[in-house]
């Protein structure tokens, strides 16, 4: 049971008993000061669930991170201002690109849209002892959405990169994916911490998701830097495909397209697309206008590639 509904029992529950009681005492006949006497200490239990409800409500409507730095020789509630900055900027401009590819694309060309900084402005609500933490704080937009707020998307995919960063074949899946704004601001980030020789843990409260935790160690901050700079360069190319539309997935904005050459071709819609997409029938013929961004790792001399779809038509026969 959510604490919303768990909240609002009570307060059906404490109606229903008031309810109860105002009919024993208007069968004994008891004169209205008495009956407000007796019923006092059950209206405060009202107010107080009220409260309650209220709060609960207000917490509803943004989600909270704790990310805790451990400073190298300084005493637990001590951060340097330049170590503060580097870390919660980092943060911060990683949790942008990955908005960005979410709800826009995946280009490293251009700048991020306002709308989506909006969104996705961190607020530093609170400092604490105990290494350095840092309490953040990020309110979701009044947009109506059927699904979880896009704040809440947001920082789950900034999790899930963080943990698939254990495992160098999921980081270059996720990574990929992401788009080379992310990679960059992951591969800054991960360097600032490798040089600032600071560990840092992220401990994240959300009413839309169970509680989450990870954490990124000195060690592991090098290990991620220096994978993601061997991916030397980034292509991105602006293409038109015909084919027959397969899949398509409005919640996680995914599409699959077998294009004329009977090759399939997967990827992320973008948000101003999604309405087309979800309009348009499967197994019809169509176009598709789509960004191509090509990842290759110089070390491996491996490359990926990954696919963004923005405009989807029925193809003319």
């Amino acid at each position: 049971m959510s604490p919303q509904e768990r909240i609002k029992e009570k307060l059906n529950e404490t109606s229903k008993v008031i309810e109860d009681v105002k009919i024993v005492m208007d069968d004994l006949f008891l004169p209205d000061y008495l009956q407000d006497l007796q019923l006092s200490s059950l209206q405060q239990r009202i107010e107080d669930l009220e409260k309650e409800e209220e709060e609960i409500n207000r917490n509803i409507k943004k989600e909270e991170i704790i990310l805790t730095m451990h400073p190298n020789g300084l005493p637990s509630g001590e951060v340097s201002v330049r170590e503060l900055t580097l870390v919660l900027g980092g943060f911060q401009n990683l949790a942008d690109s990955i908005a960005n590819t979410l709800y826009n694309q995946p280009s490293v060309k251009g700048k991020i849209p306002q709308e989506i900084l909006e969104n996705n402005t961190f607020i530093l609500k609170a400092t604490r002892a105990g290494s350095f933490k840092a309490v953040l704080e990020l309110k979701h937009s009044n947009q109506e959405t059927f699904d979880e707020p896009v704040q809440t998307q947001t920082i789950e995919e900034v999790f899930s990169l963080l943990d698939s960063s254990n495992s160098l074949e999921k980081l270059i899946e996720n990574i990929s994916f992401l788009g080379p704004r992310t990679l960059k601001n992951y591969s800054e980030w991960t360097k600032s911490l490798k040089e600032l020789n600071t560990s840092i843990d992220l401990d994240w409260h959300s009413s839309h998701k169970s509680y989450s935790k990870t954490s990124i160690s000195v060690e592991k901050a090098e290990r991620i830097y220096n994978f993601l700079s061997a991916f030397s360069e980034t292509i991105e190319e602006e293409l038109t495909l015909r084919g027959v539309l397969t899949g398509a997935n409005v919640r996680t904005k995914t599409f699959e397209l077998f294009n004329e050459d009977g090759e399939k071709v997967t990827g992320r819609i973008v948000k101003d697309a999604i309405g087309s997409v979800a309009c348009f029938d499967l197994d019809r013929k169509c176009e598709i206008d789509v960004l191509k961004v090509t990842t290759i790792n110089s070390s491996t001399n491996k490359a990926k590639v990954s696919w963004t779809l923005k405009d989807i038509r029925e193809m003319n026969e």
